[in-house]
């Protein structure tokens, strides 16, 4: 998806998706703000899988999902000035920067720990809120999955929400370690899948 209006759409999507997640509600803590700097941080992270990864977005563009590709989920500065990341602390503020920061720094350690070889990385997934819990989102991931059982690839995650882990763990995920983001964030729990032969 390299049409900026249909990345824009999508990122609005993910903001109005991720407006109560744990993890999201703890980076924009004032919920009159959070929808304008979740759309902004999302914009800036679709960008990304789109110029990087992969990004797909489901029937009736209902949901979204961006995966960054085996070898290459981390960011360098050239990436983050062509997505936009670069831009994001004048968008979104400091202190929200500051725990994007926290968040990014807690995620790549975590991620490092658990997975090393080249895997498939969930970087974002969301459905608009009315059609949560109807298949959407296990389908935008089914899709992903088969890509990545092609190339006997693992796939990992994160995730804020504990309602979210049926839902993964029907999909073959497995949790590698529940944790919280230091020192007062929330609990962030760690996913890996299997590569399947």
């Amino acid at each position: 998806m390299r049409d900026e209006t249909a990345l824009t759409d999508a990122a609005a999507l993910l903001a109005r998706a991720f407006h109560d997640d744990p993890m999201m509600a703890w980076v924009v803590p004032d919920p009159a703000q959070r929808p304008r700097l979740l759309a902004r941080f999302f914009a800036a992270s679709l960008r990304y899988a789109a110029l990087f990864g992969r990004l797909d977005v489901a029937p009736g563009r209902d949901g979204a999902a961006a995966w960054l590709p085996p070898g290459d989920f981390r960011m360098t500065p050239l990436r983050m000035l062509r997505s936009g990341h670069l831009l994001l602390p004048f968008w979104v503020g400091s202190g929200v920067w500051r725990r994007l920061a926290r968040l990014n720094r807690y995620a790549l350690m975590l991620h490092a720990r658990i997975v090393a070889g080249p895997h498939w990385y969930l970087y974002s997934i969301g459905v608009e809120p009315s059609r949560q819990r109807q298949g959407v989102g296990a389908g935008l991931m089914r899709f992903a999955l088969e890509r990545a059982d092609a190339d006997h690839l693992p796939c990992y995650l994160e995730t804020s929400c504990e309602s979210n882990l049926p839902l993964y763990e029907g999909l073959g995920f497995k949790v590698a370690v529940r944790g919280r983001i230091p020192p007062d964030g929330p609990p962030l729990w760690a996913m890996l899948r299997a590569g399947r032969r």
